[in-house]
């Protein structure tokens, strides 16, 4: 594995928090062991009213945790992670090439001889025959043959002798001039565990049926195709009701595993224009591509870190990539490679990305807390976006989308809200405020406009996904109560399919699913979609 893999994996692993799914800022263990930002833990007990009451329940473990006296800021501070942050962050300089001296020669196993090529003890007396004429035989002895081709002469040096132990390891055959020679080895019968016959086909190489040897059947090679595990083994997900989040459910696929085949970390999602499904994870820095029934038709590596994907009008996977020199990495539906851009965009961390109809795409950037427009050459257009709390400000701008107008649709995670621009950028309206009442965000990551330019949002935190009009206004709760499915289940991604259903990526701690459903099928729905009153704080310019 690369040293640039390596470090992705440490981040995605252990260096990154639960509750905002970024890199650790302050980073605070509670009693239970586990890591959470500082802020991320403050707006987590503040905005679920665990405050008054003193202690909460860990997000992760939903063990009871007793706040201190002096408020979050008094847990302890993980100073291991701290350590292995900057132990990363360091080895991000390359490093220089290291001259390995030159190894020393083998020692000789051959026993120490002396300068006759007797190993020290006399050899056994061996009769000397004679050849016609009295002169000594070529073939005498232990001598070997004689100077000249068989004449009288002076013997050669004998070969070294190696005189056996006075035991004999078991099985083991003594040869005088090479010593005990060790049985042959013949490996035991070895069962390889195939794939799920699910995932028979990831990739378009379809795996052979697993062999395994049996005694006596000789000695033929194990199944070289068994399924490889990238992650160590999972608990089992918790056994929950089946018809949680049933309502208005169309389809599901994947699940979280320690295959190669499998989800690790999911984050991205996209449907093409054929219904293919495309889904990124950031555990490995994969791609998945299934087909409209949910069935596995393609997985491939991106040797970068990569976060969400889209789909342009081209049937081409846009993926953004964590790289110096690139924004996003373009592929074909079959995986081959087509071409990286984003020179521009540089001291940034790119996440989210959205393709408008006329071509072109728009990219989101948490580091500068801006947003990226680009032509359809994929070069810079036009940039909007900083660091605040107002109007056309963003704190961590997640994820991104366009509507039938081209208008860009912004969610942010850290301001609970979503924003809408014109396609230069130009602010319209922002929704949403930090809550768990119906049309309330805490958290929001995935966003998609409809056909109608309605405005899904995958309301993280509150375990749910929203419906709102193009104007901000709430309409419908399509998914909820995601958190019955295990052990923190939570929507991260939204995506919509041609017919008009809403596809929910779910992520949890032992779950990872991909469900379709009818988005007018609903948990619950307002009760007059233009009225303000059903939104949350909607702001129109």
């Amino acid at each position: 594995m690369s040293t640039l893999n390596l470090r992705n994996r440490i981040e995605e692993d252990h260096l990154t928090c639960t509750i905002c799914f970024q890199p650790f800022t302050r980073p605070k263990a509670l009693p239970c062991l586990h890591t959470f930002c500082e802020h991320c833990l403050r707006e987590y007990v503040v905005s679920r009213g665990y405050e008054p009451s003193g202690e909460f329940p860990c997000p992760i473990c939903r063990v009871t945790v007793k706040i201190p006296s002096g408020g979050v800021d008094q847990f302890a501070d993980n100073h291991l992670v701290q350590s292995l942050s900057h132990t990363v962050d360091n080895t991000k300089v390359r490093p220089q090439p290291v001259v390995r001296p030159t190894p020393k020669p083998r020692r000789s196993l051959q026993p120490k001889t002396d300068d006759d090529g007797a190993t020290g003890a006399p050899p056994p007396y061996t009769p000397t025959p004679f050849a016609e004429g009295g002169a000594a035989s070529s073939a005498a002895g232990c001598y070997g043959g004689m100077e000249g081709g068989g004449g009288v002469g002076q013997p050669q040096h004998p070969p070294p002798r190696v005189n056996p132990p006075p035991f004999a390891p078991p099985g083991y055959n003594f040869n005088p001039q090479t010593g005990y020679n060790p049985p042959p080895y013949y490996p035991p019968p070895v069962n390889y565990p195939g794939p799920s016959p699910s995932y028979m086909h990831v990739g378009g190489n379809p795996v052979p049926p697993t062999s395994s040897v049996q005694p006596g059947a000789g000695h033929s090679a194990p199944n070289p195709y068994p399924a490889p595990l990238l992650y160590p083994t999972i608990p089992p997900p918790s056994s929950e009701s089946g018809d949680s989040c049933s309502k208005g459910l169309q389809l599901k696929f994947g699940k979280k595993g320690a295959s190669v085949t499998d989800f690790h970390k999911p984050f991205g999602l996209a449907i093409s224009d054929a219904c293919d499904f495309i889904v990124t994870d950031v555990g490995g820095n994969r791609i998945f591509v299934f087909n409209y029934r949910g069935e596995p038709k393609k997985a491939f590596h991106c040797d970068s870190r990569i976060k969400d994907v889209a789909v342009n009008s081209k049937n081409e996977i846009l993926v953004v990539v964590n790289k110096p020199g690139a924004a996003l990495i373009c592929y074909d539906m079959s995986g081959r490679y087509l071409g990286e851009h984003g020179k521009f965009i540089t001291h940034e961390e790119t996440q989210g990305i959205s393709p408008f109809i006329n071509g072109g795409a728009v990219i989101t950037g948490i580091q500068n807390h801006s947003v990226y427009i680009m032509t359809d050459q994929y070069k810079l257009s036009s940039k909007f976006g900083r660091k605040g709390t107002g109007d056309g400000y963003f704190q961590s701008p997640a994820f991104v989308a366009t509507d039938s107008k081209n208008h860009i649709i912004v969610s942010d995670n850290v301001n609970h809200n979503v924003q809408v621009f014109n396609s230069q950028g130009k602010f319209k309206v922002r929704f949403g405020s930090k809550g768990s009442a119906p049309g309330q965000l805490f958290q929001p990551m995935g966003v998609v406009a409809t056909a109608d330019d309605n405005i899904i949002v995958a309301d993280t935190g509150n375990c749910r996904v929203e419906m709102f009009t193009s104007k901000g206004a709430y309409t419908r709760t399509v998914v909820s109560g995601t958190h019955q499915l295990g052990e923190d289940v939570r929507p991260v991604n939204v995506a919509m399919t041609p017919r008009g259903d809403v596809a929910v990526l779910l992520k949890g701690n032992y779950f990872a699913e991909v469900r379709v459903y009818n988005p007018y099928t609903s948990a619950s729905s307002g009760h007059d979609p233009t009225s303000v009153k059903d939104s949350a704080t909607c702001v129109i310019a």
